[in-house]
């Protein structure tokens, strides 16, 4: 045998032994990197909305999905600051009076066609008249500039970036009878069966696609029938806790609760037409009337700051020194006493409030009539201003904006044909001031005027909670709503995540 061949043998053997070696690693290496490479399992949020007595479960839901899908160009800081969202940031002009509002390149309706000037022109060309009420006299001309939105004002205004925090950006030209929503939000509506909702990630969305893949809303018929899910490890969030359910909620180990104070004032809203409400002296001593401490111990389960005026108790501008709403009871007498009149409250989930409302009212001598109506009723009668009181939850916070719209004369929320020159004065030099020592000086005037013509019986700033699983690590600001970052919501790692049913 030549010598050759002799070696033939050995030298096929090592060349397998490499080529086996050699598969090997690449097998291990493919399945060490499996994690980061391949599809990773759909991530689902089982989201829980437990229905209010009497609330519409489509409704409820159907406007949830669009607080998910939409945003404005700005948000509200719970400090009444304004914040970019949709837009980039914004530029003005040295005299306050040009707008310029840079947009983000890349963000683009659910439909994938772009969220451009042209199309947010015609967004609030048509929503922010009613946002803005009388101050929008003030706007000159809204036009798109490049890739840019510019809006210039024939006098300065303060509240035209604080109406655009409450514009939800929705694609234009659809009807307003259809239910489709199109935003520019980190989720979309993939299927609305019924009551439930499905939501998937956007995933051109400009701050990223969401660690989340889906979101699936389904309404229960009560906050704990969606409670008692959430423990047995079927529902991964509740929108709204409720207050009834806070505090046992709070010392479950599977769950953390994310409370937040919310722009919203408990008020009974008065209508000034009537002849019982003209008298200002009359509605001061309505208000010294209230304990608002004890109303909230007792209808909110301690859960609410008092409201001792128009101006969130938040904001910036906001001081202990201002004049306030105080609990001073004296009873009534002569015309006074003989008042009667009655409340009109929409929701059942409210009637506990009216209950003690009622009989603090009733301390002092006056005894108004609880009138449950359904919601949509109120909203007619407010309308059309055939209502003695309302007694509801109504936006104003976190900035100035909006109670301007319900206090100022003529606008477009003054239900109650509310009319006091120094309070539009004070409302207007909140809007044109030139500087923030200016505003802070008119929401001084504004709040010293409220309280001494008081339109409503203010009595607490509400406040709302949201409950998630642990299995979620969800980024939060304190005080602040969590969904403003569900975007940035994840799994929890594996070994922090508690097991259960």
């Amino acid at each position: 045998m030549l010598p050759n061949q002799r070696l033939a043998a050995p030298i096929s053997t090592v060349w397998v032994g490499l080529l086996v070696a050699l598969l090997l690693t690449v097998v291990a290496g493919c399945r060490g990197s499996g994690a980061a490479t391949s599809e990773h399992e759909p991530v689902t949020l089982r989201l829980g909305f437990g229905l209010l007595a009497g609330q519409d479960a489509e409704t409820g839901i159907g406007q949830t999905a669009v607080n998910i899908a939409t945003e404005a160009l700005f948000s509200a800081h719970q400090d009444g600051r304004t914040l970019p969202s949709l837009a980039e940031s914004w530029s003005v002009s040295k005299d306050s009076l040009t707008w310029r509002i840079h947009l983000r390149p890349t963000a683009r309706f659910h439909d994938g066609t772009p969220a451009d000037a042209a199309a947010i022109r015609e967004v609030l060309v048509k929503r922010l008249p009613e946002m803005l009420g009388a101050s929008f006299e003030d706007v000159d001309r809204i036009r798109t500039a490049g890739a840019d939105l510019e809006i210039t004002l024939r006098r300065r205004s303060a509240f035209l970036l604080e109406a655009l925090t409450g514009i939800a950006i929705q694609k234009p030209g659809r009807k307003d009878k259809e239910k489709e929503i199109i935003g520019t939000g980190p989720f979309r509506v993939v299927s609305q069966n019924g009551e439930e909702v499905e939501m998937a990630a956007n995933a051109e969305y400009y701050g990223g696609k969401p660690s989340i893949d889906r979101i699936s809303l389904r309404p229960y018929s009560s906050v704990r029938a969606a409670w008692a899910d959430m423990l047995r490890g079927q529902v991964d969030m509740l929108y709204d806790v409720g207050i009834d359910a806070l505090d046992s909620l709070k010392s479950s180990n599977e769950v953390n609760v994310f409370p937040f104070q919310r722009g919203y004032a408990y008020m009974l809203l008065l209508n000034v037409r009537q002849p019982r409400f003209k008298d200002p002296g009359l509605r001061r001593e309505l208000n010294a009337a209230i304990n608002r401490d004890a109303f909230i111990a007792e209808a909110l389960y301690g859960h609410g700051s008092p409201a001792l005026g128009p101006v969130w108790s938040h904001h910036w501008a906001y001081g202990a020194s201002l004049p306030q709403l105080g609990y001073h009871p004296r009873p009534t007498s002569g015309a006074a006493a003989r008042q009667r009149f009655s409340i009109l409250v929409g929701e059942p989930s409210q009637e506990r409030l009216a209950i003690v409302l009622q009989r603090q009212l009733q301390a002092i001598g006056i005894d108004p009539v609880l009138e449950l109506i359904k919601g949509e009723q109120v909203k007619v009668r407010l309308r059309d201003g055939d209502f003695d009181a309302v007694l509801a939850d109504f936006p104003q916070g976190p900035n100035l904006v909006r109670p301007s719209l319900f206090w100022h004369t003529g606008g477009p929320f003054n239900f109650g044909n509310y009319s006091n020159k120094q309070v539009d004065a004070a409302l207007d030099s909140i809007d044109h001031a030139v500087d923030d020592a200016a505003y802070k000086s008119g929401v001084a005037a504004f709040q010293r005027a409220a309280v001494d013509d008081p339109p409503a019986i203010f009595l607490s700033w509400r406040e709302r909670a949201r409950a998630v699983s642990k299995r979620f690590v969800v980024p939060s600001d304190p005080g602040t709503d969590v969904l403003a970052t569900i975007h940035q919501w994840r799994l929890a790692a594996p070994d922090t995540t508690r097991s259960g049913n």
